[in-house]
């Protein structure tokens, strides 16, 4: 079994987790508060913003101009297309790009984008590749299984999520491509360094996952 096989494998359980979350459960209902999903384009912008530090840094620790390439490619897709519709919602939303620059991360995803940090810094591409991970194919994989057990209303006010997360090639191509890449990598080192990998990996999936929650309860830093 390959390592990112593995790594899906262990991440079956919080994404089980995730689809029972008021979040996604709102999500799939259409009962998700307006206010919830603003609240999460206002602090998934920040922590794409540093999610693209993060893949630069990967394209400078790439082994070979291939790997330069699909990381590069991927770099791109986040801050011409995620970030895009990202802006375009947050728009229709009266929210302008200057307020999701500015805009400060609740303590869940401030604490995901620090160990994202802290393991890619540390280390080299296959480390940000594993980190990045949960990230990269948890809402792909996410909306996809939704997709496939729900019926989602075609008057569901957020159905375009779940087009947008579950039905795009350009996506898929690229997790395809970057996991392969981390499977090559992850081949060439001992049993102890997969497992490192894999401890950046869980620890990723521990936070994607409680971030649901936080989206749903607008989670704040205490005032002073």
């Amino acid at each position: 079994m390959s390592f990112s096989k593995e790594l899906r494998l262990a991440a079956d359980p919080f994404l089980e987790q995730q689809m029972g979350t008021p979040f996604v459960q709102g999500l799939i209902h259409g009962t998700l508060k307006s206010e919830q999903l603003e609240y999460w384009v206002r602090v998934d912008y920040p922590y794409l913003v540093n999610f693209s530090r993060i893949l630069s840094m990967g394209v400078s620790q790439a082994p070979n101009v291939e790997a330069m390439s699909l990381v590069s490619s991927y770099l791109d897709y986040i801050l011409h297309g995620e970030m895009a519709s990202h802006e375009a919602f947050a728009k229709r939303c009266g929210i302008s790009r200057a307020e999701l620059e500015s805009q400060i991360m609740g303590p869940i995803k401030y604490a995901y984008s620090q160990h994202e940090y802290a393991s890619a810094s540390q280390g080299d591409l296959a480390d940000i590749l594993a980190v990045l991970a949960p990230c990269m194919f948890g809402w792909q994989i996410l909306s996809k299984r939704i997709l496939e057990s729900h019926v989602i209303e075609d008057l569901n006010p957020y159905r375009w999520w779940f087009e947008t997360y579950g039905a795009d090639d350009a996506l898929d191509g690229h997790v395809t491509s970057l996991l392969e890449l981390l499977d090559e990598l992850a081949e060439k080192v001992s049993p102890d360094r997969r497992e490192q990998l894999r401890t950046h990996f869980l620890r990723s999936e521990y936070f994607e996952t409680k971030a649901w929650d936080a989206y749903f309860t607008m989670e704040s830093w205490p005032k002073n």
